[in-house]
């Protein structure tokens, strides 16, 4: 089966699970009409060295993410349709910019390249490659490539997968070379940041493992939220789409609200 054979089935199946989840029971992002709290803007605070700033808690305080400590392992993002992951996803991307140039930078595998068209212009994105074109094998294994060296340096590299549940079926060095990041990277400060759909759960159940530190959107199927909670009483349907995300971590639970980084 040829390479676009392949991305046909996968976005047709991605259509069919979005028509099964009634995403329009979701408001789109640019119509979410509840407002964000007001918080410091946080281009004007000094972040610690290695620090990702993931949102800002209940309480105003800045939610950051430590990328030379390894503990947490790999980053899994996941809602419903419509809630919201991609967009969290760019504003990582955008926050990473707010440390010293080549800090942090960050590259983006997904089927759907054109969501980030100016994204690729930030002067620490490394690049967007459309998940099914050889390319983003060839970055994947620039990353296995680059880990032993990055250990002993400042730098750190955010590897966003924006929608894993449509690439399960990609070729055997991507998955190997995933594979290989998702256990060995954050050792060597190179961070898999993967986004998922709920509704495909199913075929992802292998993958889940990998994934220690949990950033959760809106959930409404109870049996899919179970999954993703490991059946820890959280309920995930009431989070407002595209502004709200709770991270899950062990036996904790920090709800917070997207940063305002532009």
């Amino acid at each position: 089966m040829s390479t676009t054979d392949q991305f046909l089935l996968a976005l047709q199946s991605y259509q069919e699970i979005q028509a099964e989840l009634h995403p329009e029971k979701y408001p789109s992002v640019a119509e979410t009409v509840e407002p964000m709290p007001e918080f410091p803007e946080p281009e004007t605070a000094i972040l610690p060295d290695g620090s990702l700033l993931l949102g800002m808690a209940n309480d105003g305080l800045p939610l950051l993410f430590d990328l030379y400590d390894p503990a947490p392992g790999p980053l899994l993002v996941a809602g419903d349709g419509g809630t919201g992951k991609t967009f969290f996803l760019q504003s990582l991307a955008r926050a990473s910019d707010l440390q010293d140039p080549g800090d942090i930078q960050f590259g983006v595998v997904t089927p759907f390249p054109e969501e980030w068209k100016g994204l690729d212009a930030l002067p620490n994105c490394l690049g967007v490659w459309p998940a099914y074109h050889p390319s983003s094998q060839e970055f994947l294994s620039r990353l296995v490539g680059w880990a032993d060296g990055m250990a002993e340096t400042r730098q750190a590299v955010m590897l966003i997968v924006d929608g894993l549940d449509l690439l399960v079926g990609g070729g055997f060095h991507f998955q190997h070379d995933l594979r290989w990041l998702l256990m060995c990277g954050p050792e060597r400060h190179i961070w898999p940041v993967v986004s998922v759909n709920p509704g495909r759960l199913a075929q992802l159940q292998l993958w889940l493992a990998y994934f220690r530190t949990r950033i959760l959107g809106p959930v409404k199927n109870a049996h899919n939220a179970r999954l993703l909670l490991e059946d820890r009483p959280i309920d995930l349907s009431g989070l407002i789409p595209g502004t709200q995300f709770g991270l899950l971590q062990k036996n904790s639970w920090l709800e917070f609200f997207l940063p305002p980084v532009r």
